[in-house]
C-alpha cells in the first residue's frame, strides 16, 4: 500500500520551485503588472488613434516607442526603485535595448497576422498587437529587466536558482514549499 501511495505521490507534480519563485517576486510581479497595464493601455490608444492615418505595422511601432517610455519611468521610479541605481544612460540604454527585444515580438506579431496569414482587419490586428504580441513582449521584458536592466545585488541573478535554493533546503522526497 505504501508503495502505491508514493507511486500516486510522484504522478502529482511538484510545483514548490513556483511557489518559491512568486514567494519572492510578488512584489515586483505585481509592481511590473500595473505599470505594464499603464503601458498597455497607451499603447491602444496611440495605436488606434493611428491605425487609419499610417500603416499598421508603423502605427504599431510608435505606440510600442511610446508606451516603452511609460514603462522605463513606472519600473525604474517604481517596482525596481529599491534596487541599486546604475548610471542612468547606461541603465535606459539596457532598457531600450531590452524594449528593442519585446517591440520586435510585438511588432512582428502584427507583421506575421498581417503579410504572413493575411488578415488586415482592425480586430486581427489589434488581437495581433495587444493580444499576442503584447502578452510575449511583457514576458520577454520582465525576465530580462529583472535579470539584467534592475539586477539584485548579492542575490542570485536567475529566478531558477532561487527555485533551486528553496528544492535543495527541502528533505528528501518531502516538497519544499506547500501552500
Amino acid at each position: 500500500m505504501a508503495a502505491v501511495r508514493r507511486h500516486e505521490e510522484r504522478k502529482v507534480p511538484n510545483l514548490s520551485w513556483l511557489v518559491a519563485v512568486v514567494r519572492r517576486l510578488w512584489r515586483e510581479l505585481l509592481g511590473f503588472g500595473v505599470v505594464g497595464a499603464v503601458g498597455y493601455v497607451s499603447d491602444a490608444i496611440v495605436f488606434n488613434l493611428l491605425y487609419h492615418r499610417v500603416p499598421a505595422v508603423l502605427a504599431s511601432a510608435i505606440a510600442v516607442s511610446l508606451s516603452t517610455l511609460v514603462a522605463y519611468a513606472g519600473n525604474r521610479f517604481w517596482t525596481f526603485r529599491h534596487r541599486e541605481r546604475r548610471e542612468t544612460r547606461a541603465e535606459f540604454g539596457l532598457f531600450v535595448l531590452v524594449s528593442v527585444g519585446g517591440f520586435l515580438i510585438t511588432v512582428g506579431c502584427v507583421g506575421f497576422t498581417e503579410h504572413v496569414l493575411g488578415l488586415y482587419s482592425r480586430l486581427a490586428v489589434n488581437i495581433a498587437q495587444l493580444g499576442a504580441g503584447q502578452v510575449l513582449g511583457t514576458l520577454f521584458r520582465f525576465w530580462a529587466c529583472h535579470r539584467y536592466v534592475f539586477p539584485e545585488r548579492g542575490l542570485p541573478q536567475d529566478i531558477g536558482a532561487a527555485a533551486g535554493d528553496a528544492l535543495q533546503d527541502a528533505p528528501e522526497g518531502e516538497p519544499a514549499a506547500r501552500l
